[in-house]
């Protein structure tokens, strides 16, 4: 029922595609790109939509990670039905800087047609109007939450209408499915090597504990390895435990190398060895990037006694400077209920005294190597 409506509507629609493809040269400037998404995929249909979603549900459509899908508001605007982080780039060829789905109302028309916390809006427009907004145009958007809202409830857009063109509510948009996995959803198992020695599984961390914050990190393939992230949930940790939570961070670093950050740091918390990235793959973090081959993108997730999800926080940012990696500890600390002021206040670098002032002067190594 679901995909002969979907076919109605876009036999319906191909003459206002047409006229919208010809009217784009008269009124606003098309990237061939969005050209190219409309002559292949007709705008509208072509892609999985509701129906996929609808007949198999979340977990068996979970085998379409990393393809594009289609969620249409035909006639409705989406409200708060979902909610979309901002864009994060300069410039809008960087694609780890597309916004991700922060929020999906369960009963929403867009998780029936399988939208997911974690997933990448890549393109929208308004229905049979084509060329409205780039996925480079999106990943630049400081509030793209409040466009689409906007966007959706237009009823003029460039205008369109000085054409004969008719725009009502509604909107169609493209996100790349993530596999993230969801808040509610259980947490995938793993038992992997630890930097405190030995192997260290789900259920040995979360023993004794009310939560487990893990954080997936980028290796040393990400500008050298930078460890702010490691050290400032490391700083955190009395806030955290106050709130009967305990650390763990995912790399895909050799094991060797992970003991060696440990040691020098003075970790309080293991770090983890997911050398071929498949932990990092059940729960949405893996990354395949064209110049730096397989790595793991920025994610944490906090879980449960019993071993479920209950918040993920799928924004934090591959390319995250310390401001923003801080505000996402500080974060981790509001969601479990403790004080962020407190949390930010304890991530800040202890004062040096003024021996070791003097040996940073004279470019002499201090004493201890340890980073605190």
């Amino acid at each position: 029922m679901a995909m002969a409506r979907t076919a109605r509507s876009r036999k319906a629609l191909l003459p206002a595609l047409a006229l919208g493809v010809l009217g784009c040269a008269f009124v606003a400037p098309v990237e061939r790109s969005a050209v190219r998404r409309l002559l292949l995929a007709g705008h509208l249909g072509m892609l999985p939509s509701a129906a996929n979603a609808q007949e198999k549900g979340y977990q068996e459509a979970s085998i379409r990670i990393g393809s594009s899908f289609q969620v249409l508001y035909d006639g409705a605007i989406p409200n708060d039905d979902f909610f979309v982080s901002p864009g994060l780039a300069d410039f809008g060829t960087d694609p780890l800087s597309s916004p991700k789905v922060l929020f999906v109302k369960p009963t929403s028309k867009a998780y029936a047609q399988g939208l997911r916390v974690g997933d990448e809006l890549k393109y929208m427009s308004k229905i049979g109007i084509p060329g409205m907004y780039s996925e480079g145009q999106i990943r630049k958007m400081r509030d793209v939450d409040k466009e689409i809202k906007r966007a959706s409830n237009a009823s003029s857009l460039f205008g369109y209408e000085k054409l004969g063109m008719e725009v009502g509510p509604g909107l169609y948009m493209e996100f790349k499915a993530n596999g993230v996995v969801q808040p509610g959803e259980q947490a995938p198992d793993f038992k992997l090597p630890a930097s405190s020695g030995g192997q260290l599984a789900l259920s040995e961390l979360l023993a004794g504990n009310e939560f487990l914050v893990v954080f997936f990190r980028p290796s040393s393939r990400f500008r050298g390895g930078d460890l702010q992230e490691v050290q400032l949930f490391n700083r955190a940790q009395k806030d955290l435990a106050a709130r009967g939570a305990t650390v763990v961070g995912i790399q895909m670093e050799p094991i060797t190398a992970l003991m060696t950050q440990a040691n020098a740091m003075d970790l309080g918390f293991p770090m983890l060895c997911d050398f071929d990235g498949s932990v990092a793959r059940a729960y949405g973090a893996y990354l395949e990037l064209e110049e730096q081959g397989p790595n793991t993108d920025r994610k944490t997730f906090i879980i449960g006694k019993d071993g479920k999800v209950k918040t993920s926080f799928v924004d934090v940012g591959y390319d995250a400077d310390k401001k923003r990696l801080k505000a996402h500890v500080a974060d981790v600390v509001r969601v479990l209920g403790g004080d962020p002021q407190k949390a930010l206040q304890a991530m800040q670098p202890k004062s040096k005294s003024v021996g070791e002032m003097l040996d940073i002067a004279v470019g002499r190594a201090p004493p201890s190597p340890r980073i605190r």
